[in-house]
């Protein structure tokens, strides 16, 4: 018989989502440090078969205007398929009875599960509904990183590995850093990108935030395309965490068109998390196959598909109603979805 406890003990969780196959940084205690930081809450729920335990998420708040409610980033994370089904069984119902204590409105769940019928199965059976709007990747690009560094670029398409070498080639350097001040040259050109992709930007209080979670460790590095001249062109935000580095912000000014300063930050970034002994680069969301040219994500998909890996599809985003207040929560994110684009 499944329990359901909290853990309070966080290297205990720690160790446990680092056993997965895929350790998303979502799921780490400092997560819910950044959380906090944001004025939210957060804990770790562990599901035990008897002494042991076989699953559980990190679950935080969300407070919004248009209601509150209990999100479990990329969670729940269960050890062995075969207990999906009894795990999310349990958890749901153990956080439906914290969320009426909490005073929330309803649980979304985005889990980094694969999107199949057996999968969703699991939340319908459960009276959960599909969420009108994604709120992490569920078309995410992954870059087995096992292969030798030649062997990677031989597997990028024939563009990307020339504009790498011609970079190299023109002067073009590469920096990286965790030092939290170098954020400031990230955030002026992701304003620059926001603006010419016509994107809705995360704010440089919540980007700091997050950052400043992983920077102590190293977890968190700035990684600067600067020119010959000397100006920064590109930066991109990676979090190295557990078997995963993930390509978590991105931006580019563009100031020459012959030097497109981005392909090499990526490969100074792939290579990087090859040095630390990662398993996977995560490219972060990419547009789904079906998407049209007024996707959000349909030009950069393009370019993060060029170096190579494979589509993640992942199961989209489940929301589990608990009051009556989550029927004007389901409006606002339905025409907000529709107003980005998203259908």
């Amino acid at each position: 018989m499944f329990t359901v406890s909290e853990i309070t003990e966080k290297k205990k969780w720690e160790d446990f989502v680092l056993s997965q196959t895929y350790a998303i940084f979502l799921q780490s205690p400092q997560y819910a440090e950044f959380y906090k930081k944001l004025g939210e809450q957060g804990w770790i729920f562990g599901v035990f078969d008897a002494e042991k335990l076989v699953g559980g998420t990190l679950a935080v708040t969300v407070h919004a205007k248009r209601g509150s409610f209990l999100f479990l980033p990329y969670g729940p994370v269960v050890s062995e398929k075969k207990n999906r089904s009894e795990v999310v069984r349990v958890l749901t119902d153990h956080l439906s009875d914290f969320i009426k204590n909490q005073n929330l409105n309803f649980l979304k769940v985005s889990p980094f599960w694969g999107n199949n019928p057996t999968n969703l199965n699991i939340f319908k059976q459960l009276k959960y509904r599909n969420a009108p709007m994604h709120v992490l990747a569920e078309n995410t690009w992954l870059l087995d990183l096992g292969p030798s560094e030649e062997d990677i670029l031989a597997g990028m398409e024939k563009t990307h590995r020339y504009l790498i070498r011609r970079c190299m080639k023109e002067g073009v350097t590469v920096s990286q850093t965790s030092e939290s001040q170098k954020l400031i040259d990230f955030n002026q050109l992701h304003d620059l990108t926001a603006q010419r992709h016509r994107f809705h930007r995360f704010s440089d209080e919540y980007i700091q935030a997050e950052y400043d979670c992983f920077a102590p460790k190293k977890e968190a590095v700035v990684f600067k395309g600067i020119l010959p001249d000397g100006r920064v062109d590109s930066a991109a935000v990676v979090i190295f965490y557990g078997n995963m580095a993930a390509y978590r912000h991105g931006a580019s000014a563009n100031f020459d068109n012959k030097l497109p300063t981005s392909y090499l930050v990526q490969w100074e970034a792939i290579k990087e998390a090859k040095r630390r002994g990662f398993s996977w680069y995560n490219f972060w969301g990419i547009a789904p196959k079906e998407a049209n040219k007024k996707h959000p994500f349909y030009g950069i998909t393009h370019f993060k598909k060029g170096f190579g890996g494979f589509n993640m599809d992942l199961l989209h985003c489940q929301d589990l109603p608990v009051t009556k207040k989550y029927y004007f929560n389901w409006l606002v994110e339905t025409f907000r979805s529709l107003r980005r684009g998203f259908k």
